[in-house]
C-alpha cells in the first residue's frame, strides 16, 4: 500500500512543473532569492530600475512557456533529431517575439538589454531540457521502472580497510565508553 502511494507521490514530483514555473517567474520578475528570520527560502522584490522585464513581459514569457513546459512534451517520444529541429525553432522564434515587443516588455534602456542574449539562452536550455526528458520516451520508460538502491557497504572511516574494522571493533579505547567494560 505504502510502496504505490510512494510511487504515485514519485510520479506526481516529477511531472508537477508547477514549482520551476514559479521560479522562472521570480527570476524574470528579477526577485532575488533569500531567507526570512525563520530559516525559510522566500523571494525578495529587487528596485524597480533593478528588474529587466515589466509585468507584461513576464505574463507573456509564463503563457509561452506553459506551451513547452507541461506533461504532453515530456512523456512524448521524440528522436534527437526532431528536438534539435523543435528546440531551434523554439529559440529563434522567442528570440524574435521578445525582440519585437522588447518596448512594451519592458527593456527600454541599454542596461536592460544587456540581459535579452542571457535570457533567451536560459528559457531555451530550460525548454531543451523538458524536451530530452522526452527523448526516445524515456519519461515514459522511467515512470514505468521501479528502481530500488540498496547500500551493503558499511559507512564510516575504516569502510575500505575490512581487516582494521574488525581489529578496532572489540579494542579498549578511552573515547568510546561501550569499550571500557572489555
Amino acid at each position: 500500500m505504502f510502496d504505490k502511494e510512494e510511487n504515485q507521490n514519485l510520479v506526481k514530483w516529477q511531472l508537477d512543473i508547477q514549482e520551476e514555473l514559479e521560479r522562472i517567474e521570480h527570476l524574470l520578475r528579477g526577485h532575488i532569492p533569500g531567507y526570512d528570520d525563520k530559516g525559510n527560502e522566500v523571494w525578495k522584490e529587487s528596485p524597480i530600475e533593478e528588474q529587466v522585464f515589466n509585468d507584461r513581459g513576464v505574463r507573456e514569457i509564463l503563457k509561452i512557456l506553459t506551451w513547452y513546459l507541461n506533461k504532453n512534451f515530456v512523456l512524448s517520444n521524440f528522436s534527437e533529431e526532431q528536438i534539435d529541429q523543435r528546440v531551434l525553432q523554439f529559440a529563434n522564434t522567442l528570440t524574435d517575439f521578445i525582440f519585437i515587443n522588447y518596448e512594451d516588455f519592458g527593456l527600454d534602456t541599454k542596461e536592460k538589454m544587456k540581459h535579452f542574449p542571457m535570457v533567451i539562452m536560459n528559457i531555451v536550455n530550460t525548454v531543451e531540457a523538458s524536451y530530452n526528458r522526452a527523448l526516445n520516451g524515456g519519461e515514459r520508460e522511467s515512470l514505468r521502472t521501479a528502481r530500488t538502491v540498496n547500500q551493503t557497504e558499511p559507512l564510516g572511516r575504516f569502510q575500505d580497510y575490512p581487516s582494521m574494522q574488525s581489529s578496532t571493533k572489540n579494542k579498549f579505547s578511552i573515547f568510546r565508553p561501550t569499550t571500557w567494560g572489555r
